[in-house]
């Protein structure tokens, strides 16, 4: 059996009995999350798909944003999702900041800057991401979306985390990980 469909069989045996463990009432509203997915089986260290979600309610979800490879370019695929631990492949949500209620709308914006450019050279999901909170690490009206003060820092932590969940991830062992920045004035 290929490693893709290795994967798919082992997400689909456990997803039918244990996604309902987690729950969207354990995130925090506002909270903006760094998502993580495993690429391969066995997961090879550091090399992750990368997103966004800010989640807005616990009934309803949120907002995954990342982009994603179509054919030799890069595509945007942000929307609104209820289902966020339901991804395949997901290793978890990693939260970095808190968003003041009334700035969604600026973070939404914020994050959909560079989607006219993501076929630049070099463009990863990774790199797309960083560029995104280098925005959001700049004061506006007095305040600051993602308090980190190195970006650096920040992705060998999330990447450090991610290591740490990547084989969990690939056994889909249920529920998935939560985590929280140190370096992110949470």
């Amino acid at each position: 059996m290929c490693k893709q469909n290795r994967l798919i069989h082992r997400f689909s045996i456990r997803v039918r009995f244990s996604y309902f463990k987690m729950s969207l009432s354990s995130l925090k509203i506002n909270g903006l999350y760094i998502l993580l997915f495993i690429r391969d089986d066995p997961p090879a260290q550091n090399d992750f798909h990368w997103g966004l979600y800010l989640h807005r309610n616990s009934e309803t979800g949120g907002t995954k944003y990342h982009i994603k490879q179509q054919g030799s370019g890069w595509i945007t695929d942000h929307g609104p999702t209820a289902g966020v631990f339901k991804s395949f492949l997901l290793i978890g949500l990693f939260r970095i900041a808190d968003v003041p209620m009334g700035w969604e709308n600026h973070l939404d914006q914020t994050l959909k800057t560079y989607d006219n450019r993501l076929n630049t050279p070099g463009t990863t999901c990774r790199v797309w991401v960083f560029w995104v909170l280098g925005l959001l690490q700049k004061p506006i009206a007095g305040k600051t979306i993602l308090k980190c003060d190195n970006l650096q820092s920040l992705e060998a932590e999330v990447k450090n985390w991610g290591n740490a969940n990547a084989a969990s991830a690939a056994e889909n062992l249920q529920p998935r990980p939560l985590g929280a920045s140190t370096l992110c004035g949470l």
